[in-house]
Formats: C-alpha cells, sequence, structure tokens
C-alpha cells in the first residue's frame, strides 16, 4: 500500500503536543539511552503513538523500533501488514513482522484470551531480541474503563477492578490518562494515517459490545462516566497498593519458603485473616495477581472455609494447596511426575526426582551417620543384583532397621506423620525389586551392617538446587 501525502512527525503544533511531551518525559527521562519497542496494530491510536514517540525522540530514530503481530483473524489482515511496512519505510524506522496461527487456538481460549497473549508472548521475545528497554502500547482511558468493566463482568476482585496499570514491569501505556476523545482531535487534525479495523464492529467480542452497547449509551447520560470509571480505577490501585503493603509483611512474618516453588504458611496466623486477604497471599505467592476469575474465587473459598486435614486443592495454574495438621503446603509448578526407576551404579551421581545420589565403597572404620540421607549397607547381602532407584508404589513393603517385621511403606509414612507432598516424591533404592532403603528415612534390615561386614557402601543423596522434575 502506497501511503501518499503521510505528515511527518514534526508535524504537530507545539501547544498541541505539549501535554504528550510532558508526559512523556516521565516515561523517557533518559531518552537518549533508552531503547523503544513500539506496538503497532495499524489503528489510529497506535499510529498516532508511534508519531508522538518519534517527534519526542526527534532524530533518535535508531532507538526506535516497531513491532506489528498479525493475527491473521481477518482476511485482509495482510493488507493491514503492508500498511505497516509502507508506513515504516517512508517514516524511516526500523519495522519487525510477526506471525499468529489461529489453529493453535485452544478450544477453551476465548479469541480475544488468545490474541492477546500470544501478542505480548512475542513482543516480550522482540524487546529480548532486540535488547529494548521497554514495550510501548496505544491503550488510552477508554481502553481502560472497558477493561474495568470487562473484568467486572467477570468478577475478577480488586486487582481487576484497578485496571491496566501505566507502567507494568516492561510495558508501558503513556497514552493511559488521554480519552479516545482527546486522541481523535489528534489524529483528525493532523490527518494521522491509519486502518480502520472491522473486527471492532463485531458485537460477539466482549470488548465490542461494552464499548457499542454500553459505554456510547451510558456518555449520552453522563458525559463524564469515562473519566469516572477511569479515577475509580486509578482509585482502586491505590486501595491495592495499600493492600499489597499489609500482604507483603505478613508473608515475610507467617510464610517460609522451604526450597524452590515449596511455602509452609503458618495456620493459626493465616486462619486469622479475611478470606479474601487470604487469596491475596495465595495470588502473591502464585504470581496469579488479576488471572483468578469467579470459579476460582468460590473454589479457592471453599477450600479454606473447609477445616478437614489433608484435603488438597489443585489450581488450573498448575499449584497446589495442602491442609497439613498445623499449617498450609503450597506447591507450585505441580507435574505429575511418572520417572520409571534408573539404574544406580557406584562412582557415578545420579539425579533423580529431586536429589542427586552417589554409590561408593567405604572401609569397615567408617561410621555410621544421624544424616537421614547417608546409609551403610552391606554389599555382599544383596548378591550382585542390580540396584534402582524408583518412587513408592501402594503395596511396597519392608523391614525398617530395628523393628521386627514387615511393614507398608504406606503405613511408614503414615506413623512418621509425613505430608502429602513428600509422599508424591518418595523415592526407594531396590535391590532387584526389593526395597533396601526408603529413601531419607531408613534401610532394611537385610542389609544392615555388622562387625563382621567386609563390602561396605555408603549411599549419600543432596538435594538439588533446581530439581528435574
Amino acid at each position: 500500500m502506497v501511503i501518499s501525502q503521510i505528515p511527518n512527525p514534526d508535524v504537530f503544533q507545539e501547544k498541541d503536543f505539549l501535554v504528550f511531551k510532558n508526559c512523556f518525559k516521565n516515561f523517557f527521562k533518559a531518552k537518549e539511552n533508552v531503547k523503544v519497542l513500539v506496538s503497532l496494530s495499524g489503528g489510529s491510536d497506535s499510529v498516532l503513538l508511534l508519531y508522538l514517540i518519534l517527534r519526542f525522540f526527534e532524530s533518535s530514530k535508531r532507538n526506535i523500533i516497531v513491532a506489528h503481530i498479525n493475527h491473521n483473524l481477518r482476511i485482509n489482515s495482510i493488507d493491514d501488514q503492508k500498511f505497516i511496512v509502507e508506513l515504516g519505510r517512508v517514516l524511516k524506522v526500523e519495522t519487525i513482522i510477526r506471525q499468529l496461527n489461529p489453529k493453535e487456538k485452544t478450544k477453551k481460549e476465548s479469541i480475544e484470551s488468545w490474541a492477546r497473549k500470544g501478542r505480548y508472548n512475542i513482543l516480550n521475545e522482540l524487546a529480548i531480541k532486540t535488547e529494548s528497554d521497554v514495550i510501548v502500547t496505544g491503550h488510552h482511558k477508554n481502553d481502560q474503563v472497558e477493561t474495568i468493566l470487562k473484568n467486572l463482568s467477570e468478577q475478577a476482585g480488586l486487582y481487576g477492578l484497578s485496571g491496566m496499570k501505566i507502567e507494568y514491569k516492561n510495558i508501558i501505556r503513556p497514552l493511559l490518562s488521554f480519552s479516545k476523545n482527546q486522541l481523535n482531535r489528534m489524529i483528525d487534525k493532523y490527518s494521522i494515517p491509519h486502518i480502520n479495523d472491522a473486527s471492532n464492529d463485531n458485537l460477539n467480542f466482549k470488548r465490542n459490545f461494552i464499548r457499542k452497547q454500553i459505554l456510547k449509551p451510558w456518555e449520552r447520560y453522563d458525559n463524564e462516566v469515562v473519566e469516572s470509571i477511569a479515577t475509580a480505577g486509578s482509585n482502586f490501585q491505590e486501595y491495592q497498593n495499600a493492600l499489597q503493603f499489609f500482604i507483603n509483611d505478613f508473608i515475610s512474618l507467617h510464610i517460609s519458603q522451604m526450597k524452590e516453588g515449596y511455602f509452609t504458611i503458618s495456620k493459626n496466623a493465616f486462619s486469622k485473616l479475611p478470606i479474601i486477604a487470604r487469596i491475596l497471599v495465595l495470588q502473591n505467592l502464585t504470581s496469579t495477581l488479576g488471572r483468578l476469575r469467579k470459579y476460582d474465587f468460590e473454589n479457592i473459598k471453599n477450600f479454606l472455609l473447609n477445616k478437614k486435614i489433608g484435603n488438597i486443592y489443585k489450581s488450573r495454574f498448575r499449584w497446589i494447596l495442602l491442609n497439613d495438621r498445623i499449617q498450609y503446603l503450597l506447591q507450585l509448578n505441580q507435574t505429575n511426575i511418572k520417572k520409571v526407576k534408573t539404574r544406580i551404579h557406584e562412582d557415578k551421581k545420579i539425579n533423580y526426582i529431586e536429589y542427586e545420589y552417589i554409590l561408593k565403597r567405604v572401609d569397615k572404620s567408617s561410621k555410621f551417620s544421624a544424616d537421614p540421607n547417608i546409609e551403610l549397607f552391606e554389599l555382599d547381602k544383596i548378591k550382585n543384583q542390580k540396584l534402582y532407584l524408583r518412587l513408592w508404589r501402594s503395596g511396597d513393603s519392608f523391614s525398617p532397621l530395628g523393628m521386627s517385621g514387615n511393614q507398608k511403606v504406606s503405613d511408614y509414612l503414615i506413623n512418621k506423620k509425613v505430608n502429602q507432598f513428600e509422599k508424591w516424591n518418595q523415592v526407594v533404592l531396590l535391590a532387584g525389586e526389593k526395597i533396601i532403603w526408603l529413601c531419607g528415612h531408613r534401610i532394611d534390615n537385610s542389609v544392615k551392617v555388622s562387625n563382621l561386614s567386609k563390602n561396605i557402601v555408603e549411599i549419600k543423596r543432596v538435594a538439588q538446587s533446581n530439581p528435574q522434575l
């Protein structure tokens, strides 16, 4: 597409540009050093944003990169892409085009959710690749109001009612304090080129419905409604910040991180919090702020109100919560471990589940260790059978050292008050098919070391900092 009579970024009169200039100064204080990745859809708001940024940076176009993500949701989306390419060429700014494939959308995802997630994933990847300091988007005050109303309809809670933040991680939305009407006046006055996306008229999309069927009629009765709702969103952000202060304080006092992705929560202190505060604590620990929906809240609430010991809540975000005796146990990124048994050899380190194992010969003078992760056993008693590591199974049994008779592994773990999380990852050492060590607990009586033992083996396990499950 050839763009004719395209204005230059210096077209803006100083009086019109000044308000944007002052706003941009808050985000780009060291403008000679900052590198900006501009998300450009081709719509009027994003193109205006590009023009304003180009004007702000003046001759430092090397600091600016344009990224266009083609969602391939419309037949003429290729025309939008061509427009972006031509615009970048005329404005002499580096332009990167990326594609999304709608066939990759899952049945559970809405088109809007899939497109947004895919778009931001690509933008973050490009930011890393181009070494950009920030990603800049063209969201404005009306977009903010739509977001708040959409989140309200989905019962997203306080964080949803706060709407989008002007600055979030590496994303900046410098137009968020400007209304659509303010931007339109600039677009019309200076003939900013853009494309019109026909999908914005599709009322099957919730945002479009909110914009056309709720906000527009509402504005006829109250022309300050956009400003009012946007201000309410800002207030909610302040409430959120205040609440976050106390949440952080609670976490530091009453929650311990046992290892990566594994937390213990004092039940006594936790139960004194209002239910919504307890949920917010969990959201903070699991990085799901703003992501929980109505059914998530209800499910977590019902779990927390049920005081039955041993209950487990499994989140769709792959974290699980266990109601233990005096505490809650929280584990992140829980996966189903399907490790088959693994051979272990002398003098060779083996990584299995959460630990590194090493097997080595020792002399008779070796002393027993009080460390449950170090054990000695007599090699002659296993009759040259191969040694394996595997997860324990229902029906497993062994003869714990110092105890008479066999005992089921399940009963032993119950008696030792081992929690469910640890049970899931409990490993046994096998000689052939016989358990000779319940790892971290006891060896089997059959391999115990005596004064007559000649060939003695030490088995040791060390926790991995980043275990491969």
